[in-house]
């Protein structure tokens, strides 16, 4: 009888009576714990044979999170139905006609309804190691004053591809512009701070918006994208804007994904050069050749409203005629 242990005393009933209050306490526990919740936006228009590779590899990006992915078909020609099942809860919004970059942003900040919304593009995927989305959610929350943020980026091949960046002189638009790299190297340094460790956290002047995270607190206090930035420099503006209204712009080298860049512009006789060109004047109409987080537009240049959200289903189209 000495030898018995405490457990060995315990009657069946009473075993089964404190395993009943463990399970109890086991549930409301897991119930109060509520996951962060995130809304993550993609903009498809033709890119199939990207898609795939960054939508299988969001789930490990972002786990232990409740994401909510908004899939915007931009007047595609083979429709977005064939992504529904890569995200348990996708909200699809269809256009009626081809819309650009930014107007399509703003879709995706008017139907966000969570306090993060992570905007992506579709070259962009995830390491299945390393969950992204998810410190990078940590990493907001641990700066309630942080607006916009983005991570470390890498090309397919493990070059770096630096995301923070210095706004655009002409100087440095020409080295870009016209492949001067090796003998403007000071200019493209300082552009893409490469004097500091590309694994540390620190404020930037604006980020690339091929990964940019945003606090729904943030945008709806400074405004949606300004859409006559057709496409190319809507990033920058938001990210001036940002700071100015006193929310911190900011990189963390902590955590990366993988960019596979096009930088269609790059071509001086394509189109997306001339889009490029065309934001480019804006920018300077607007903010001037040298902007800081003071100024002020020089020009009150109209922001294009965003878009009425367009009913994405026949029972939404019903329920909004019977209103």
């Amino acid at each position: 009888m000495l030898g018995r242990t405490i457990n060995d005393c315990r009657s069946p009933g009473r075993v089964q009576l404190q395993e009943d209050i463990m399970r109890l306490f086991a549930g409301r526990f897991a119930t109060a714990v509520k996951k962060p919740e995130i809304d993550i936006g993609v903009i498809y228009t033709h890119e199939q044979h990207l898609m795939p590779r960054l939508l299988s590899s969001l789930a490990k990006a972002s786990d232990g999170l409740n994401r909510r992915l908004i899939l915007v078909d931009n007047h595609s020609a083979d429709g977005v139905e064939q992504w529904r099942g890569d995200a348990p809860d996708t909200k699809v919004l269809r256009n009626s006609k081809r819309l650009s970059y930014s107007a399509n942003l703003n879709r995706i900040l008017q139907a966000s309804e969570r306090p993060y919304v992570l905007l992506l593009n579709t070259d962009v995927f995830f390491d299945a190691s390393e969950p992204c989305i998810s410190k990078m959610v940590r990493f907001m929350d641990e700066r309630p004053d942080c607006g916009i943020a983005g991570c470390r980026l890498y090309h397919e091949n493990g070059e770096h591809a630096p995301s923070a960046r210095r706004f655009q002189t002409i100087p440095m638009i020409v080295a870009r512009k016209f492949g001067l790299g090796p003998l403007m190297r000071r200019t493209l340094d300082r552009y893409f701070y490469r004097e500091l460790d590309a694994r540390e956290t620190w404020e930037s002047d604006w980020l690339s918006g091929c990964f940019m995270m945003l606090r729904r607190e943030a945008f709806q206090d400074v405004g949606y994208f300004d859409a006559g930035f057709t496409k190319y420099f809507e990033d920058v503006d938001m990210c001036l804007r940002m700071a100015q209204a006193g929310w911190r712009v900011m990189y963390n080298g902590a955590t990366y994904c993988y960019h596979l860049e096009q930088r269609a512009s790059k071509n001086l006789f394509s189109i997306d050069a001339l889009r490029h060109a065309r934001s480019y004047v804006r920018w300077l109409m607007k903010w001037g050749f040298s902007p800081d987080r003071s100024a002020r537009p020089r020009w009150a240049l109209p922001m294009s409203q965003p878009l009425p959200q367009e009913p994405n289903s026949p029972d939404e189209k019903q329920g909004r005629q019977a209103a």
